[in-house]
């Protein structure tokens, strides 16, 4: 399975080298369809008769009666109906600037194409390269890792396709859909080896840009890439890891009210919106996933796709939700560094996401090592209003480290520079507001700025059914001469209790250090505990018990929640779903080179707890350990600020986790079957990844074998997980 997935990229990536003078496509019709329906590309017949089934009845309505000049040529490829054609051929007699529109009348030119005369096709192909031209000057942007590349590459894509027998300028315009198309598959990373994977924003189906970005950008690129399959020109997308894990980047992203509460970066839609049903859709088909059925049901199941040909092209009606039980409840997302957890799938999940990543492009925040917090409601918030425009808001609150809940370091004199608009932001102690001109058009060109752009990693990730582990580097995102190094690690203790140890070392003591946190609810504080007042089934307690000597105290509010440094920075109003209303928790500590910041929050079930608050108690610190109780005694945790030697935790019903991965030569082993022997015995075949995980162990000794070599590894486990069992 691996080697022909990695044959058929090497025959597509050998293909995209090729001359243009020597292609050769598919007779039309060849986008998304093709007349005998080969592979998974839908035929002609094949479609016919799914208009006869009752499953894509009220599909094929939607068809019929939308006005679309796509939809319209479809109903006449399927039916032979010319009565709608006059509008089609009036749309197809101009020319359009944006690349949906020049998607939608290549995706008419072709399906409508033996409607046409010999004439008609020669002006109408000319029409769309004329477009093809309007649309790369409209998005003249070079940033690889930018929504609006990925649509100048669908738009033109699609029209050199559609009128590449009929327009020599066509042939003209391929080396840059060619060029485009090579950078697009080095972004995904598809078949490109572990170690090679720093700098491609797709590692794990992400894209930097954040939820609402990459519904426009990866819908473009799976267009593009369904264009290029149909025509016949290589399937990159059947074996492709990146678009199985676009399922989960969706999935895991959800929160459980359905919004994507993050907001992870530029994000002003942070909910199920109809692009995420159609990506979903597709995706359920392709690779026949009862996860993205489930979520469909779940989260999308009364929204509209914008396309009505979309479903009846490529619904799967044979393709049956699953319950979620079997996917673990935690997922790393690891090219951007978002690591999304929580304690089960049922509406009172409890759901923490924490962000510590590399920077690729301007929509990004200043915003490594930040976290969420979501039960029942928004716990732990990011507040702000992003509204698409640059402005003083949006530049010194809602993308910057003060918007977040991060780590603040004041140094007075330290200098920040913003775009145009704002040249000059103010001084929040926070991260480098990144060079807003220097956008990499390739991903070398990302890695030959890479000491700019490595500002996180998360270096730890282990999840079991009982709590997660999650460490992160961000001293990268900061000045280097303000900031050594920050270390956090997130222990989750599903589902009531999140420790945090934060080890923070700047260049000088008296650089203020500060811990923030932001809540929708207004916040009490008292010595070294502060809360929010019960409100519908939860609230939140936040237990500071490092540093020694440390201050508490609450900013924010209304008509305060945007305020810092003497200034306000003040907004429109909040809308959906984004928070203009917020207090901010700052624990300050003492001046120090050095400083740890333990905190541990609480976030019960009213229904269940009630608004009891458990004792909490530091009972040892030292700068290589920290240990507390929860829960008045019933956990204990131990962690190492340092990150050098793994957590402890014990505690009723804790269990622990192996997790490993099998490779050959660098590039991930699926289907291996990997077993564990020791206090229990576990069997589990490696993923698509190449990885496996033992999850429910109890403390004792084993060895976790790799089947057919007979290779073997012996292990302990005492009170913590165990990751990087890897056989290669």
């Amino acid at each position: 399975m691996v080697a022909g997935r990695f044959f058929w990229l090497a025959l597509g990536l050998l293909w995209l080298a090729a001359p243009a003078s020597g292609l050769e496509l598919r007779p039309h019709p060849r986008l998304y369809i093709n007349s005998q329906g080969t592979g998974k590309v839908p035929g002609v017949e094949q479609l016919r008769g799914r208009i006869a089934q009752q499953e894509y009845a009220v599909i094929w309505e939607r068809v019929k009666s939308s006005g679309s000049p796509a939809d319209i040529a479809l109903c006449f490829l399927l039916t032979g109906d010319t009565t709608r054609l006059a509008g089609l051929r009036k749309a197809l007699d101009g020319t359009v600037d944006r690349y949906e529109n020049l998607v939608e009348r290549s995706l008419a030119y072709d399906w409508a194409y033996e409607a046409l005369s010999e004439q008609e096709r020669k002006a109408f192909a000319g029409r769309l390269i004329e477009s093809a031209e309007k649309v790369g000057e409209h998005y003249d942007m070079s940033a690889v890792y930018h929504n609006y590349c990925r649509g100048r590459h669908m738009g033109q894509g699609m029209a050199v396709l559609a009128a590449w027998d009929d327009d020599p300028r066509a042939q003209e315009l391929w080396p840059g859909v060619e060029k485009e198309m090579q950078e697009l598959l080095k972004v995904l990373g598809d078949g490109y080896p572990d170690n090679d994977m720093a700098g491609r924003a797709g590692w794990g189906g992400g894209w930097p840009e954040g939820y609402d970005y990459d519904r426009h950008g990866a819908l473009y690129a799976i267009q593009i890439l369904l264009a290029w399959r149909s025509a016949g020109l290589g399937d990159l997308i059947s074996n492709s890891n990146y678009w199985r894990d676009k399922i989960y980047w969706i999935y895991y992203g959800t929160s459980p009210d359905g919004s994507f509460l993050l907001p992870y970066e530029d994000n002003d839609f942070p909910m199920v919106m109809p692009h995420d049903r159609e990506m979903m859709t597709f995706l359920a088909g392709e690779f026949g996933s009862g996860a993205a059925r489930f979520w469909i049901e779940q989260f999308a199941d009364t929204l509209r796709v914008r396309r009505p040909y979309w479903d009846l092209l490529f619904f799967d009606p044979s393709v049956k939700k699953f319950p979620d039980d079997p996917l673990p409840t935690s997922w790393l997302i690891p090219g951007v560094g978002l690591a999304l957890m929580r304690d089960c799938w049922c509406k009172s999940a409890a759901f923490l996401s924490f962000h510590c990543g590399p920077w690729y492009t301007y929509h990004q925040h200043a915003a490594q090592g930040s976290f969420t917090l979501f039960r029942f409601q928004p716990l732990v918030i990011e507040p702000g209003v992003y509204d698409g425009s640059v402005h003083e808001h949006y530049v010194n609150w809602r993308i910057r480290t003060i918007s977040h809940n991060c780590i603040l370091v004041m140094d007075p004199d330290e200098r920040f520079r913003g775009p145009g608009q704002v040249p000059e932001p103010a001084n929040d102690g926070g991260q480098i507001v990144q060079n807003w001109t220097l956008k990499p058009s390739t991903v070398a060109e990302w890695r030959a700025q890479r000491k700019m752009r490595e500002t996180g990693k998360v270096t730890v990730f282990l999840t079991d059914r009982s709590h997660d582990f999650a460490a992160g580097e961000a001293a990268g995102a900061y000045n280097p001469d303000k900031v050594r190094r920050w270390c956090r690690q997130i222990l989750f203790i599903k589902p009531e209790w999140i420790v945090l140890c934060d080890l923070v070392v700047s260049a000088r003591a008296d650089f203020e250090k500060t811990f923030i946190m932001h809540t929708q609810d207004q916040l009490l504080v008292e010595n070294n505990l502060a809360r929010t007042r019960p409100s519908g089934r939860a609230f939140v307690t936040a237990y500071s018990l490092l540093p020694r000597g440390g201050s508490l105290q609450v900013a924010g509010g209304p008509g305060k929640t945007f305020a810092y440094g003497g200034n306000n920075w003040e907004t429109i109003p909040a809308y959906n779903g984004q928070h203009d209303i917020a207090w901010r928790l700052e624990i300050k500590a003492p001046p120090a080179d050095t400083t740890i910041f333990l905190t541990a929050l609480y976030v019960p079930d009213l229904r269940e707890r009630g608004d009891e608050i458990p004792q909490v108690e530091l009972i040892g610190s030292s700068p290589e350990r920290v240990a507390l109780s929860l829960a008045n005694g019933e956990y204990r945790v131990e962690l190492d600020p340092r990150a050098d030697k793994p957590y402890r935790l014990s505690g009723p019903d804790i269990t622990y986790a192996v997790m490993g991965a099998v490779r050959k030569d660098g590039l991930p082993v699926s289907g291996a079957q990997v077993t564990l022997e020791g206090e229990t015995r576990q069997e589990a075949l490696t993923d698509y990844h190449g990885r496996f995980a033992f999850i429910d162990l109890s403390p004792g000794k084993y060895r976790v074998r790799l089947e057919g070599l007979e290779k073997i590894q012996e292990l302990e486990i005492t009170d913590h997980s165990l990751g990087e069992v890897n056989f290669e």
